[in-house]
Protein backbone atom coordinates (compact mmCIF):
# COMPACT_ATOMS: atom_id res chain seq x y z
CA UNK A 1 0.00 0.00 0.00
CA UNK A 2 2.49 2.74 -1.13
CA UNK A 3 1.71 6.57 -2.09
CA UNK A 4 1.08 5.31 -6.09
CA UNK A 5 -1.47 2.38 -5.17
CA UNK A 6 -4.39 2.29 -3.42
CA UNK A 7 -4.17 5.36 -1.09
CA UNK A 8 -3.42 1.12 -1.31
CA UNK A 9 13.51 -22.84 -1.88
CA UNK A 10 20.90 -32.82 -3.25
CA UNK A 11 21.11 -35.12 -4.48
CA UNK A 12 23.81 -36.28 -3.82
CA UNK A 13 27.39 -38.34 -4.64
CA UNK A 14 29.08 -40.26 -2.81
CA UNK A 15 31.90 -42.25 -4.31
CA UNK A 16 29.70 -44.29 -7.10
CA UNK A 17 26.64 -44.52 -4.83
CA UNK A 18 23.65 -42.31 -5.62
CA UNK A 19 22.28 -40.45 -2.03
CA UNK A 20 19.00 -39.15 -2.91
CA UNK A 21 17.88 -36.07 -1.07
CA UNK A 22 15.32 -38.26 0.86
CA UNK A 23 17.86 -41.39 0.63
CA UNK A 24 14.92 -43.47 -1.21
CA UNK A 25 12.21 -41.15 -2.57
CA UNK A 26 9.39 -43.06 -2.74
CA UNK A 27 9.36 -45.90 0.27
CA UNK A 28 9.39 -45.51 3.89
CA UNK A 29 11.15 -45.08 6.23
CA UNK A 30 13.96 -42.34 4.68
CA UNK A 31 17.66 -43.24 4.41
CA UNK A 32 20.17 -41.34 6.60
CA UNK A 33 20.13 -37.84 5.99
CA UNK A 34 21.45 -36.17 2.82
CA UNK A 35 25.01 -34.66 2.17
CA UNK A 36 25.75 -31.16 3.39
CA UNK A 37 26.71 -28.61 1.78
CA UNK A 38 24.18 -29.16 -1.31
CA UNK A 39 22.22 -25.67 -1.12
CA UNK A 40 23.70 -24.15 -4.93
CA UNK A 41 25.69 -21.40 -2.43
CA UNK A 42 28.67 -21.23 -4.89
CA UNK A 43 31.06 -20.70 -1.39
CA UNK A 44 30.44 -24.41 -0.89
CA UNK A 45 31.47 -25.25 -4.73
CA UNK A 46 27.74 -24.61 -6.13
CA UNK A 47 26.76 -27.95 -5.47
CA UNK A 48 23.27 -29.17 -6.06
CA UNK A 49 21.08 -32.20 -6.56
CA UNK A 50 21.38 -32.66 -10.24
CA UNK A 51 24.19 -35.01 -10.09
CA UNK A 52 21.96 -38.01 -9.09
CA UNK A 53 18.57 -36.18 -10.09
CA UNK A 54 18.70 -35.93 -13.43
CA UNK A 55 15.85 -35.93 -15.20
CA UNK A 56 15.11 -32.18 -15.27
CA UNK A 57 18.63 -31.08 -14.89
CA UNK A 58 19.79 -27.89 -14.47
CA UNK A 59 18.82 -26.93 -11.10
CA UNK A 60 15.66 -24.51 -11.93
CA UNK A 61 14.97 -25.99 -15.27
CA UNK A 62 11.02 -26.96 -14.73
CA UNK A 63 9.72 -23.34 -14.25
CA UNK A 64 6.37 -24.88 -13.03
CA UNK A 65 8.23 -24.90 -9.76
CA UNK A 66 10.56 -23.46 -7.32
CA UNK A 67 11.81 -23.20 -3.58
CA UNK A 68 11.31 -20.20 -1.70
CA UNK A 69 12.89 -18.80 1.56
CA UNK A 70 10.50 -16.32 3.60
CA UNK A 71 12.10 -14.59 6.42
CA UNK A 72 11.73 -11.05 7.93
CA UNK A 73 14.61 -8.86 8.85
CA UNK A 74 15.93 -10.32 11.77
CA UNK A 75 16.67 -9.08 15.79
CA UNK A 76 19.97 -10.03 17.02
CA UNK A 77 19.75 -13.04 19.82
CA UNK A 78 15.93 -13.21 19.37
CA UNK A 79 14.70 -16.31 17.77
CA UNK A 80 12.38 -16.20 14.53
CA UNK A 81 10.84 -18.64 11.93
CA UNK A 82 12.79 -19.22 8.77
CA UNK A 83 9.73 -20.71 6.30
CA UNK A 84 10.75 -22.82 3.45
CA UNK A 85 8.53 -23.86 0.35
CA UNK A 86 9.01 -26.23 -2.28
CA UNK A 87 6.07 -26.16 -4.78
CA UNK A 88 5.41 -28.45 -7.99
CA UNK A 89 1.66 -29.26 -9.66
CA UNK A 90 3.12 -33.06 -10.66
CA UNK A 91 5.22 -33.90 -7.18
CA UNK A 92 4.09 -36.15 -4.11
CA UNK A 93 7.23 -35.93 -1.80
CA UNK A 94 9.42 -33.25 -0.65
CA UNK A 95 12.89 -32.40 0.63
CA UNK A 96 15.00 -29.50 1.57
CA UNK A 97 18.29 -28.32 2.74
CA UNK A 98 18.76 -24.63 4.28
CA UNK A 99 22.06 -23.38 5.48
CA UNK A 100 22.84 -19.34 7.09
CA UNK A 101 25.63 -17.06 6.04
CA UNK A 102 27.19 -14.01 7.21
CA UNK A 103 27.11 -11.51 4.04
CA UNK A 104 30.12 -10.54 4.69
CA UNK A 105 32.17 -13.40 4.60
CA UNK A 106 29.68 -16.60 3.18
CA UNK A 107 32.49 -18.95 4.54
CA UNK A 108 31.28 -18.20 8.21
CA UNK A 109 27.61 -19.49 9.96
CA UNK A 110 25.19 -17.25 10.85
CA UNK A 111 23.22 -18.28 13.95
CA UNK A 112 21.94 -21.42 14.56
CA UNK A 113 18.71 -23.92 13.59
CA UNK A 114 16.37 -25.65 16.20
CA UNK A 115 15.88 -29.30 15.30
CA UNK A 116 12.47 -30.22 15.54
CA UNK A 117 9.71 -33.35 14.65
CA UNK A 118 9.69 -31.85 10.79
CA UNK A 119 13.43 -30.27 10.50
CA UNK A 120 16.96 -32.15 11.09
CA UNK A 121 20.05 -30.35 11.54
CA UNK A 122 23.69 -31.24 10.92
CA UNK A 123 26.91 -29.85 11.85
CA UNK A 124 29.24 -29.46 9.38
CA UNK A 125 32.21 -31.68 10.69
CA UNK A 126 34.14 -32.31 7.99
CA UNK A 127 32.35 -35.93 7.15
CA UNK A 128 29.57 -36.32 3.94
CA UNK A 129 26.58 -36.04 5.97
CA UNK A 130 27.97 -34.03 9.38
CA UNK A 131 27.17 -34.79 13.09
CA UNK A 132 23.75 -34.23 15.04
CA UNK A 133 23.86 -30.84 17.41
CA UNK A 134 25.02 -29.41 19.32
CA UNK A 135 27.30 -28.48 16.88
CA UNK A 136 30.46 -26.03 17.83
CA UNK A 137 31.07 -22.78 18.20
CA UNK A 138 31.51 -20.86 14.25
CA UNK A 139 30.65 -24.92 12.80
CA UNK A 140 28.37 -24.44 9.36
CA UNK A 141 25.10 -25.57 10.06
CA UNK A 142 22.39 -26.90 7.67
CA UNK A 143 18.71 -27.81 8.07
CA UNK A 144 16.41 -30.63 6.23
CA UNK A 145 13.52 -32.32 6.25
CA UNK A 146 12.86 -35.15 8.64
CA UNK A 147 11.32 -38.52 7.06
CA UNK A 148 7.98 -37.75 8.11
CA UNK A 149 8.46 -34.04 6.75
CA UNK A 150 8.77 -35.39 3.33
CA UNK A 151 5.11 -35.53 3.09
CA UNK A 152 4.49 -38.80 0.85
CA UNK A 153 1.58 -38.49 -1.03
CA UNK A 154 1.00 -34.85 -1.10
CA UNK A 155 0.23 -32.95 -3.91
CA UNK A 156 0.91 -29.39 -4.76
CA UNK A 157 3.80 -28.06 -2.17
CA UNK A 158 4.65 -27.69 1.14
CA UNK A 159 6.53 -26.08 3.72
CA UNK A 160 8.63 -26.45 6.89
CA UNK A 161 9.00 -23.85 9.57
CA UNK A 162 12.83 -23.72 10.59
CA UNK A 163 13.54 -21.89 14.22
CA UNK A 164 16.11 -19.55 13.79
CA UNK A 165 18.13 -17.90 16.38
CA UNK A 166 20.42 -15.08 14.56
CA UNK A 167 23.70 -14.34 16.01
CA UNK A 168 23.80 -12.81 19.50
CA UNK A 169 25.13 -9.41 18.32
CA UNK A 170 24.66 -7.56 14.84
CA UNK A 171 26.56 -9.54 11.98
CA UNK A 172 25.15 -7.10 9.52
CA UNK A 173 22.92 -9.05 6.36
CA UNK A 174 22.47 -12.66 6.29
CA UNK A 175 22.16 -14.74 3.34
CA UNK A 176 19.95 -17.97 3.24
CA UNK A 177 20.55 -20.52 0.77
CA UNK A 178 18.37 -23.34 0.34
CA UNK A 179 17.61 -26.56 -2.61
CA UNK A 180 14.82 -28.24 -2.54
CA UNK A 181 13.51 -31.70 -4.31
CA UNK A 182 9.57 -31.56 -5.63
CA UNK A 183 9.89 -35.20 -6.07
CA UNK A 184 7.74 -38.00 -7.95
CA UNK A 185 7.93 -40.61 -5.35
CA UNK A 186 8.63 -43.68 -7.63
CA UNK A 187 11.64 -44.83 -5.57
CA UNK A 188 13.54 -43.77 -8.18
CA UNK A 189 16.16 -40.89 -8.50
CA UNK A 190 13.75 -40.46 -11.94
CA UNK A 191 11.50 -37.70 -12.32
CA UNK A 192 12.49 -35.72 -9.42
CA UNK A 193 12.82 -31.72 -9.91
CA UNK A 194 15.64 -29.81 -8.06
CA UNK A 195 15.60 -26.49 -7.19
CA UNK A 196 17.67 -23.62 -5.64
CA UNK A 197 17.64 -20.18 -4.58
CA UNK A 198 18.70 -17.69 -1.87
CA UNK A 199 17.42 -14.77 0.13
CA UNK A 200 19.56 -12.18 2.11
CA UNK A 201 18.39 -10.50 4.79
CA UNK A 202 19.50 -7.76 7.09
CA UNK A 203 19.29 -7.31 10.66
CA UNK A 204 17.49 -4.01 12.78
CA UNK A 205 20.63 -1.89 13.57
CA UNK A 206 19.18 1.29 12.79
CA UNK A 207 21.02 4.05 13.39
CA UNK A 208 18.60 7.34 13.54
CA UNK A 209 16.01 8.02 15.68
CA UNK A 210 12.22 8.09 13.81
CA UNK A 211 10.70 11.00 13.83
CA UNK A 212 7.03 11.63 13.53
CA UNK A 213 5.61 14.69 11.69
CA UNK A 214 1.54 13.57 10.96
CA UNK A 215 -0.46 10.49 11.74
CA UNK A 216 -3.28 10.58 9.14
CA UNK A 217 -6.01 8.31 7.85
CA UNK A 218 -4.44 6.23 4.89
CA UNK A 219 -6.96 6.97 2.42
CA UNK A 220 -7.27 10.96 2.57
CA UNK A 221 -4.07 11.72 4.51
CA UNK A 222 -6.02 13.98 6.80
CA UNK A 223 -6.96 13.25 10.02
CA UNK A 224 -9.55 11.23 10.83
CA UNK A 225 -8.70 7.94 13.00
CA UNK A 226 -10.84 5.07 14.42
CA UNK A 227 -10.16 1.57 16.08
CA UNK A 228 -8.77 -0.63 13.01
CA UNK A 229 -8.65 2.23 10.43
CA UNK A 230 -5.18 2.07 8.33
CA UNK A 231 -3.03 5.14 8.65
CA UNK A 232 -0.31 6.53 7.01
CA UNK A 233 2.57 8.30 9.26
CA UNK A 234 4.61 10.89 7.81
CA UNK A 235 8.11 11.59 9.21
CA UNK A 236 11.51 10.44 9.37
CA UNK A 237 14.36 7.79 10.06
CA UNK A 238 12.31 5.28 9.00
CA UNK A 239 14.34 3.53 6.42
CA UNK A 240 17.25 4.23 4.18
CA UNK A 241 16.81 6.56 1.62
CA UNK A 242 15.26 4.44 -1.67
CA UNK A 243 14.51 1.69 0.61
CA UNK A 244 10.95 -0.01 0.62
CA UNK A 245 9.01 -2.84 2.28
CA UNK A 246 5.76 -4.19 1.79
CA UNK A 247 4.27 -6.79 4.48
CA UNK A 248 4.57 -10.49 2.26
CA UNK A 249 3.77 -13.80 3.51
CA UNK A 250 7.09 -14.17 4.89
CA UNK A 251 6.69 -11.18 7.34
CA UNK A 252 2.70 -12.62 8.61
CA UNK A 253 2.92 -13.67 12.05
CA UNK A 254 0.27 -17.12 12.27
CA UNK A 255 -1.30 -15.40 9.12
CA UNK A 256 -1.69 -11.98 10.56
CA UNK A 257 0.23 -8.81 9.44
CA UNK A 258 3.39 -8.54 11.37
CA UNK A 259 3.88 -5.74 14.37
CA UNK A 260 7.37 -4.91 12.87
CA UNK A 261 8.39 -4.85 9.99
CA UNK A 262 11.38 -3.40 8.08
CA UNK A 263 13.00 -3.12 11.93
CA UNK A 264 10.16 -0.76 12.74
CA UNK A 265 7.05 -0.93 14.83
CA UNK A 266 4.51 1.50 15.73
CA UNK A 267 2.47 1.78 19.30
CA UNK A 268 -0.38 3.31 19.67
CA UNK A 269 -2.28 3.80 22.97
CA UNK A 270 0.52 1.87 23.85
CA UNK A 271 -0.31 -0.81 21.84
CA UNK A 272 1.62 -2.49 19.37
CA UNK A 273 0.40 -1.47 15.66
CA UNK A 274 0.05 -4.08 12.97
CA UNK A 275 2.84 -2.46 10.18
CA UNK A 276 1.70 -3.24 6.19
CA UNK A 277 4.14 -1.09 4.48
CA UNK A 278 7.66 1.09 5.10
CA UNK A 279 9.89 3.37 3.00
CA UNK A 280 11.93 6.66 4.41
CA UNK A 281 9.50 8.82 5.56
CA UNK A 282 6.09 6.85 5.48
CA UNK A 283 4.05 3.70 7.43
CA UNK A 284 1.57 2.50 6.94
CA UNK A 285 -0.29 0.34 10.01
CA UNK A 286 -3.34 -0.07 10.91
CA UNK A 287 -4.85 1.13 14.30
CA UNK A 288 -4.97 -1.43 17.21
CA UNK A 289 -8.99 -2.78 17.63
CA UNK A 290 -8.90 -0.20 20.78
CA UNK A 291 -12.46 1.36 21.46
CA UNK A 292 -11.43 4.86 22.56
CA UNK A 293 -12.88 8.16 21.54
CA UNK A 294 -10.40 10.91 22.38
CA UNK A 295 -6.73 11.73 22.51
CA UNK A 296 -3.60 8.45 22.22
CA UNK A 297 -0.36 8.75 21.51
CA UNK A 298 1.44 7.43 19.17
CA UNK A 299 5.28 5.97 18.48
CA UNK A 300 7.48 4.93 16.05
CA UNK A 301 10.31 2.23 17.59
CA UNK A 302 13.23 1.70 15.50
CA UNK A 303 15.08 -1.49 16.03
CA UNK A 304 12.31 -3.02 18.28
CA UNK A 305 12.76 -4.92 21.22
CA UNK A 306 16.75 -5.07 20.23
CA UNK A 307 19.11 -3.14 23.00
CA UNK A 308 19.25 -0.38 20.07
CA UNK A 309 15.89 0.38 20.42
CA UNK A 310 14.72 3.78 19.35
CA UNK A 311 11.45 5.50 19.81
CA UNK A 312 10.41 8.56 18.36
CA UNK A 313 9.22 11.29 20.23
CA UNK A 314 5.09 10.68 20.57
CA UNK A 315 2.72 12.50 18.68
CA UNK A 316 -0.90 12.97 20.14
CA UNK A 317 -3.80 12.18 17.76
CA UNK A 318 -7.52 12.43 18.56
CA UNK A 319 -9.59 8.71 17.77
CA UNK A 320 -13.01 8.58 17.12
CA UNK A 321 -15.84 5.64 17.05
CA UNK A 322 -15.96 5.88 13.60
CA UNK A 323 -13.38 7.54 10.50
CA UNK A 324 -15.17 7.01 7.15
CA UNK A 325 -12.85 7.37 4.18
CA UNK A 326 -12.40 5.85 0.73
CA UNK A 327 -9.33 5.14 -0.94
CA UNK A 328 -8.59 6.64 -4.56
CA UNK A 329 -6.43 5.53 -7.17
CA UNK A 330 -3.52 7.67 -6.69
CA UNK A 331 -3.69 11.25 -5.67
CA UNK A 332 -6.64 11.40 -8.01
CA UNK A 333 -10.20 11.42 -6.71
CA UNK A 334 -11.13 8.78 -8.66
CA UNK A 335 -12.80 6.24 -5.89
CA UNK A 336 -11.08 2.94 -6.08
CA UNK A 337 -13.69 0.60 -7.44
CA UNK A 338 -13.45 -2.18 -9.67
CA UNK A 339 -15.67 -4.47 -11.56
CA UNK A 340 -16.86 -7.67 -9.06
CA UNK A 341 -15.31 -10.97 -9.80
CA UNK A 342 -13.13 -9.08 -12.90
CA UNK A 343 -10.69 -6.96 -11.01
CA UNK A 344 -11.11 -4.57 -13.56
CA UNK A 345 -10.65 -0.99 -12.47
CA UNK A 346 -13.62 1.54 -12.89
CA UNK A 347 -12.01 4.99 -13.82
CA UNK A 348 -11.24 6.87 -16.60
CA UNK A 349 -8.45 5.81 -18.56
CA UNK A 350 -6.34 8.80 -18.00
CA UNK A 351 -6.59 7.95 -14.31
CA UNK A 352 -6.15 4.01 -14.76
CA UNK A 353 -4.94 2.98 -18.42
CA UNK A 354 -7.06 -0.64 -18.51
CA UNK A 355 -9.97 1.41 -16.40
CA UNK A 356 -13.02 1.92 -17.88
CA UNK A 357 -16.00 4.15 -16.62
CA UNK A 358 -18.89 2.68 -15.00
CA UNK A 359 -22.55 2.09 -16.28
CA UNK A 360 -25.46 3.16 -14.91
CA UNK A 361 -27.45 0.02 -13.17
CA UNK A 362 -24.06 -2.08 -13.00
CA UNK A 363 -22.62 -3.55 -9.50
CA UNK A 364 -19.42 -1.88 -8.50
CA UNK A 365 -16.74 -2.73 -5.89
CA UNK A 366 -15.87 0.26 -3.37
CA UNK A 367 -13.37 0.59 -0.97
CA UNK A 368 -12.53 2.30 2.28
CA UNK A 369 -11.28 2.37 6.20
CA UNK A 370 -12.37 3.78 9.07
CA UNK A 371 -15.74 2.24 9.33
CA UNK A 372 -15.55 1.34 12.72
CA UNK A 373 -16.70 -2.05 14.23
CA UNK A 374 -17.87 -5.21 12.19
CA UNK A 375 -20.31 -9.06 13.11
CA UNK A 376 -18.18 -10.51 13.91
CA UNK A 377 -14.91 -8.57 15.45
CA UNK A 378 -11.95 -8.77 14.00
CA UNK A 379 -8.91 -7.33 15.63
CA UNK A 380 -5.89 -5.31 13.90
CA UNK A 381 -3.71 -7.23 11.75
CA UNK A 382 -6.26 -10.36 10.98
CA UNK A 383 -7.10 -11.48 7.34
CA UNK A 384 -10.83 -12.68 7.61
CA UNK A 385 -11.43 -15.37 5.31
CA UNK A 386 -14.66 -14.00 4.64
CA UNK A 387 -16.67 -11.08 4.85
CA UNK A 388 -17.93 -9.45 7.87
CA UNK A 389 -20.54 -6.78 7.57
CA UNK A 390 -20.50 -3.14 9.47
CA UNK A 391 -22.36 -3.10 12.82
CA UNK A 392 -23.09 0.38 12.58
CA UNK A 393 -26.32 1.04 10.29
CA UNK A 394 -24.57 3.23 7.17
CA UNK A 395 -25.85 4.93 3.94
CA UNK A 396 -24.31 5.46 0.39
CA UNK A 397 -24.95 8.28 -2.03
CA UNK A 398 -23.80 8.23 -5.13
CA UNK A 399 -24.47 11.00 -7.43
CA UNK A 400 -26.82 12.66 -4.71
CA UNK A 401 -29.04 9.81 -4.47
CA UNK A 402 -28.78 7.93 -1.52
CA UNK A 403 -29.50 4.11 -2.27
CA UNK A 404 -31.71 1.91 -1.12
CA UNK A 405 -30.74 -1.17 1.22
CA UNK A 406 -31.56 -3.39 -1.67
CA UNK A 407 -28.70 -1.97 -3.70
CA UNK A 408 -25.91 -2.11 -1.06
CA UNK A 409 -25.29 -5.58 -1.53
CA UNK A 410 -22.28 -5.25 0.92
CA UNK A 411 -20.51 -3.19 3.53
CA UNK A 412 -17.54 -4.96 5.51
CA UNK A 413 -14.40 -6.16 5.29
CA UNK A 414 -12.62 -7.07 2.24
CA UNK A 415 -12.10 -10.63 2.56
CA UNK A 416 -8.70 -12.24 2.52
CA UNK A 417 -7.22 -8.60 3.21
CA UNK A 418 -6.31 -6.63 6.57
CA UNK A 419 -9.12 -6.21 8.88
CA UNK A 420 -9.21 -2.26 8.14
CA UNK A 421 -9.96 -2.69 3.98
CA UNK A 422 -13.76 -2.40 3.63
CA UNK A 423 -15.52 -3.21 0.61
CA UNK A 424 -18.79 -2.15 -0.43
CA UNK A 425 -20.56 -3.84 -3.12
CA UNK A 426 -22.85 -1.06 -4.11
CA UNK A 427 -25.71 -1.24 -7.76
CA UNK A 428 -25.38 1.72 -9.49
CA UNK A 429 -28.54 4.17 -10.12
CA UNK A 430 -29.79 3.85 -13.20
CA UNK A 431 -30.72 7.24 -13.67
CA UNK A 432 -27.39 8.71 -13.50
CA UNK A 433 -25.81 10.86 -16.03
CA UNK A 434 -22.49 10.58 -18.19
CA UNK A 435 -19.74 11.96 -16.47
CA UNK A 436 -17.82 11.92 -13.00
CA UNK A 437 -20.55 11.72 -9.98
CA UNK A 438 -19.71 11.87 -6.32
CA UNK A 439 -19.64 8.95 -3.81
CA UNK A 440 -20.51 9.71 0.03
CA UNK A 441 -20.93 6.89 2.75
CA UNK A 442 -22.03 8.02 5.98
CA UNK A 443 -21.95 6.64 9.16
CA UNK A 444 -21.91 7.65 12.81
CA UNK A 445 -23.18 11.48 11.57
CA UNK A 446 -19.77 11.58 10.37
CA UNK A 447 -19.41 11.37 6.12
CA UNK A 448 -16.33 10.25 3.62
CA UNK A 449 -14.34 12.78 2.31
CA UNK A 450 -15.91 15.36 0.05
CA UNK A 451 -14.68 15.67 -3.67
CA UNK A 452 -14.37 11.29 -4.61
CA UNK A 453 -16.19 10.64 -7.80
CA UNK A 454 -16.82 7.55 -9.78
CA UNK A 455 -16.69 8.22 -13.62
CA UNK A 456 -20.27 7.02 -15.64
CA UNK A 457 -20.58 6.25 -19.12
CA UNK A 458 -23.93 4.90 -20.39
Amino acid sequence: MTPTTLRLYVVLTIANSPLLLFGNSGSLPAAPNPVLKRTGAQVDGGLSCTACHQSFAPTNSDNRGRVVIESAYYKPGQKQTIRVRVEHPEAQRWGFQLTARTASDETKTAGSFTPSASVRVECDDGSPRGSLPPCAEGTLQFASHTAESTRNGTSGGVWWDVEWMPPATGAGDVVFYASGNAANGNGTSAGDRIYTTALRVGGCSAAVKPSIRAVVNAATYQPGIALNTIVSIFGEGFARAGQMRAAGTGDFDRGNFPKELACMAVEINGQRAPVVYVQGDQINAQVPTIPVSGPVQVRVLANPGAPNQMASDPVTIQMHNHAPALFTFGSSKSVAAIVPGTGQPIANPNVIQEGRPARPGEIVELYGTGFGVTEPVYQAGERPPEGARIRDPFTVAIGGTTLRAEDVLYGGIAPTSISGLFQFNVRLPESLADGDVPVVIRIGGLESQSGVMVPVKR
